[in-house]
């Protein structure tokens, strides 16, 4: 029966059982017909659509209106046509890019992610609504800049509390059948698509979603029978009995759950510590440093087993009950595993303990004496870790990849035996990439025009594995050579290459239209509109490939030339140069991407003078110092840090077309990131400079605020003052509202969401404080969030960094043109010391220089859930200690006024001298040149002032301290300099 539109807008307008009709009708006439899609689009459709949906979805979606999520049975006529019209979304939502602008109009979005949706009783219509948040997703992902929903505005609009208690309801369902998996699986995916800032990430750990994953990949290792042995008897005994799941279901995805948790641990620490210390993961991979004899039977009643421990921050300790590292290959530098068995083969298989023990029983009083780890003590590695390798080894595809990124945010945050590194360069890296240039193989005869899931599936795995990659090897030489050996650079500079070849034919990657532009009237309403094209897959594709192979380029060239110059004979220097210019091709990302990988190739002299040279990489970077978005121009100006130097060929070039000038805006820049680059860069650029362009530097950075960088807590204190006026507020908001009740004691808690009761709950009852291993957990956690998101640390930190650069930049100006004929230039040398007294004022600098090496008590803050405030005491840091006794060896290193002003700063040099006890050699060095040049005598007619100095210093007592170095320093650096120091001295004070 044919409906005209006005009869089916009509209908869907009247009564359930008409609406059901009109609905019907539509998905007959639009589902794989994107020109109908279109048509009934124009004629207003979509709106009375969403309005089946959630009637009253856009007027609220408070808690009153939300429905209990339980199972019904029997759909009544309202429910059959919201699944209907959430059905009809999905399809508009699969057609494309295009259809976004008209859905958002509509008002489609928020009505979906309502309660009555998500949170509905009837599992048809929860996962008939997720799909349509799915497609609405795969669509942003392609998204012109035009369009209203794009991949940001959906990762902000589904991470809202609303939302993710909806989702954590779904990860939650206790009795999974397909639908509920489904269900799961929508849900994975799109954490794992979508969440990737910090924010995101943060409210996702605050309201348990991490640890519902967590006990999600539980179940696949209890489905796979890989459970510790007598892990359940363990439980028991530590009140963790309710958090062993039961064995995921067969229908469950491995791949949503691993990339959920990847994408939400991401480079955190404290999330990563918070993955391995969920109470599931804690129930099934028990810590116990004790034997099992498996011919012996273990109860609940059984005393002699020690406590569980906390999987190790920095684990150093091998239990002898490591039954999970049987599943790994035996590597000789590593301690002896038990018996060696082979992977199994059914991961859905019945759940049953799959280890051998060769272990020997215990006395009971060795299991008294085993270490407790939160005294203090050793601490073991999470049995998470050799599980995880495992999985690497036995999966492939994006299974594969996902398991490794978990592993490498693991291994990068310290939580891995420092001898696993020898088994990631073995067992994980040559995995990595077989499995890359197997896949890139297979791409040769893919049609990018089809759109499937394997196809997809192979796309995912070419974007994503360079960059899991980048991140595993990034600072570890092992690793590097690791990948090194197994040919990474020919295969991530042959996939550089391939993003930049000409696309194979294309078809529109959406839909086509019958109607121009011109030809739409103008009055139509927002949602009658379609919007401009999405870009084609195989498009974005390449912008991904191109982003994870320049920060593959950069991590394989972070330490040796060797890898730098193999970078280089694959001809791709190039195509890495060409990244670094901002167009629709190279978007923001893509040129960070490529500023990393030229700083890191820039760090060998051949090739900044060779290549880069060759295909003018300081045209495209000075033009980045200028981009509108800021971490862009902190990139550019890092980059700028090797192209200053004064071995550059490009360094005159630059300072020709005005660096002097961008990188004094940038020392001035309210970011802390651009100050540090930008001084960094500064202190490179006067290294042996001419003393014109050193004065000029000076001038142009302003010595007020030069002195204010290296003085000044900037960060701290722009903290400080924006926390006392929101306290200020704050207390004017409570003063102004007296008459409303305030739960002085609910306030404390709302700052730690993470931590409150319902984050450790059991599966059938509310949290148990009673639980020993889960508060100490708690414990952990705080102290970890703490030192990782406090801003108060962060700023600290920020105004150190800049404080050293901006020493490192006064030690560099004074320090002479090395690039001259003559090595110590003491008359350039002498003129820039007296033009710094001059500028910065003689006494204010050596106050400056004195207060560096004082303690300093900082800003108090408020101390959470306490009173009163906390004190907070800065001591010396060792590379600003360094940086001062440097600029004291310079200013010693001109003519003998100088160093006799040295010598006269008698606070100063009390304060040198309580430092030769410095734990950092490097400080113990300096003491010793500052001791050399400070009695060093440059003629005859500077014989008597140098005895003079060298009495004074032995007054001090730094003879003595010297002795004690030449007789019983560790290094043997140290007592070689303190040896000369001694033998000049000892003659200039007779």
């Amino acid at each position: 029966m044919a409906l005209n539109p006005e009869s089916v807008l009509t209908k869907l307008n009247a009564s359930a059982p008409e609406q059901i009709v009109a609905l019907r009708y539509l998905k007959n006439e639009v589902i794989g017909h994107i020109q109908k899609k279109e048509e009934w689009v124009r004629h207003g459709i979509l709106r009375p659509i969403v309005k089946i949906v959630a009637p009253d979805a856009l007027k609220t979606n408070d808690e009153e209106t939300r429905q209990p999520f339980l199972t019904l049975t029997t759909l009544t006529d309202e429910d059959n046509a919201k699944q209907q019209a959430l059905q009809l979304l999905a399809s508009f939502a699969n057609a494309g890019p295009a259809f976004l602008p008209p859905l958002h109009a509509a008002g489609a979005l928020p009505a979906v992610l309502s309660s009555s949706c998500l949170q509905n009783g009837h599992h048809q219509i929860v996962l008939a609504a997720l799909r349509v948040i799915r497609d609405i997703a795969e669509a942003a992902a392609y998204a012109p800049a035009s369009s209203p929903i794009n991949s940001v505005f959906l990762a902000d609009a589904l991470f809202t509390e609303s939302t993710i208690e909806s989702f954590y309801q779904i990860l939650s369902q206790r009795n999974p059948d397909f639908n509920s998996e489904a269900q799961i699986s929508i849900v994975t995916h799109l954490i794992k698509g979508l969440c990737h800032e910090e924010r995101h990430q943060s409210a996702l750990v605050d309201s348990g979603i991490l640890d519902a994953l967590a006990t999600k990949l539980a179940s696949f290792a209890v489905a796979q029978g890989q459970v510790l042995p007598r892990a359940d008897i363990i439980a028991q005994i530590e009140d963790l009995q309710d958090y062993i799941p039961a064995a995921a279901h067969p229908a469950s995805s491995l791949d949503g759950v691993l990339g959920a948790i990847s994408s939400i641990i991401g480079d955190s620490p404290f999330r990563a510590c918070k993955l391995i210390c969920s109470p599931s993961i804690l129930a099934i991979f028990p810590i116990i440093d004790v034997d099992f004899d498996p011919t012996k039977s273990l109860s609940s009643r059984s005393p002699p087993l020690s406590p569980v421990e906390l999987p190790g921050l920095r684990p150093t300790k091998h239990p002898k009950f490591e039954p999970m590292s049987s599943l790994l290959p035996r590597i000789l530098p590593q301690t002896p595993s038990p018996t060696v068995i082979p992977p199994p083969s059914n991961r859905h298989g019945r759940p049953s303990v799959k280890f051998q023990s060769n272990a020997t029983s215990r006395t009971p009083s060795q299991d008294t004496a085993a270490s407790n780890n939160e005294n203090g003590g050793e601490e073991a590695e999470s049995p998470l870790i050799p599980w995880l390798i495992e999985l690497i080894r036995s999966q492939s595809g994006s299974e594969m990849l996902m398991a490794a990124s978990i592993l490498t945010s693991l291994f990068k945050a310290g939580f891995s035996y420092k001898t696993r590194e020898t088994s990631l360069g073995l067992l994980v890296v040559p995995v990595l990439l077989g499995m890359l240039n197997d896949v890139d193989a297979g791409m040769k005869d893919v049609d990018y025009n089809t759109k499937n899931r394997e196809t997809a599936s192979m796309l995912n795995v070419i974007e994503q594995t360079p960059a899991v990659l980048a991140r595993l090897i990034t600072d570890s030489e092992l690793l590097q050579k690791a990948a090194f050996d197994c040919n990474a650079i020919k295969t991530v500079c042959k996939l550089l290459k391939d993003s930049y070849e000409s696309p194979p034919p294309l078809a529109k990657s959406w839909s086509w239209s019958i109607h121009n532009g011109s030809d739409l009237p103008g009055d139509l309403p927002p949602d009658c509109c379609l919007g401009e094209e999405g870009q084609h897959r195989f498009l974005v594709h390449r912008l991904k490939v191109r982003e994870s192979t320049l920060r593959a380029i950069g991590s394989l060239a972070t330490f040796k030339d060797e890898y730098r110059k193999a970078v280089v004979d694959q001809d791709v220097i190039n195509y890495v140069v060409e990244s670094l210019n901002p167009t629709p091709d190279n978007p923001v990302s893509v040129v960070h991407a490529a500023c990393y990988a030229v700083r890191m190739l820039s760090r060998s002299v051949n090739i900044l003078r060779t290549a880069l040279v060759d295909h003018a990489v300081s045209k495209p970077l000075l033009q980045l110092l200028r981009h509108h978005d800021v971490e862009v121009r902190v990139a550019a100006t890092g980059v700028m840090c090797n192209l200053v130097l004064d071995v550059s060929p490009v360094r005159d070039s630059l300072v020709e077309d005005g660096i002097l000038r961008v990188l004094c805006e940038h020392a001035h820049s309210h970011n802390a990131s651009l100050r540090l680059n930008a001084l960094w860069a500064l202190k490179h650029l006067v290294h042996s400079s001419s003393i014109d362009l050193k004065k000029r530097c000076v001038e142009e950075l302003e010595s007020g605020w030069l002195v204010r960088l290296i003085c000044d807590d900037t960060e701290d204190d722009a903290l400080f003052s924006a926390k006392t006026r929101s306290e200020r507020e704050i207390a004017q908001d409570m003063l102004d509202g007296m008459d409303e009740d305030i739960d002085m004691g609910l306030a404390n808690d709302q700052h730690r969401p993470w931590l409150s009761t319902s984050f450790y709950k059991p599966r059938n009852t509310w949290a148990n404080g009673n639980v020993r291993i889960l508060r100490l957990a708690e414990e952990r956690l705080e102290t970890l969030r703490e030192a990782e998101l406090s801003p108060v640390r962060k700023a600290r930190q920020d105004d150190l960094n800049i404080q050293e650069q901006g020493l490192g930049f006064i030690r560099n100006l004074i320090g002479g043109d090395h690039s001259s004929g003559n090595a110590d230039s003491p008359n350039d040398t002498t003129e820039m010391i007296d033009f710094l007294f001059n500028t910065l004022g003689q006494d204010r600098l050596f106050e400056i220089l004195a207060s560096k090496l004082r303690v300093k008590v900082l800003h108090p803050f408020s101390r959470r859930g306490g009173q009163g405030s906390e004190t907070r005491i800065l001591y010396p840091q060792p590379k600003i200690i360094e940086s001062v006794i440097y600029i004291l060896v310079h200013i010693a290193a001109s003519v003998p006024r100088h160093r006799q002003l040295v010598v006269s700063q008698t606070e100063l040099l009390k304060q040198l001298a309580t430092l030769f006890n410095s734990q950092d050699r490097e400080v113990r060095v300096a003491l010793c040149h500052l001791i050399n040049n400070l009695t060093w005598q440059d003629n005859a007619s500077d014989g008597h002032g140098c005895s003079q100095r060298a009495l004074e210093l032995k007054k001090l007592g730094f003879l003595t301290k010297l002795e004690a170095l030449k007789e019983a320093d560790d290094e043997l650096d140290v007592r070689e300099r303190a040896k000369s120091a001694l033998w000049q001295m000892k003659p200039s004070s007779h």
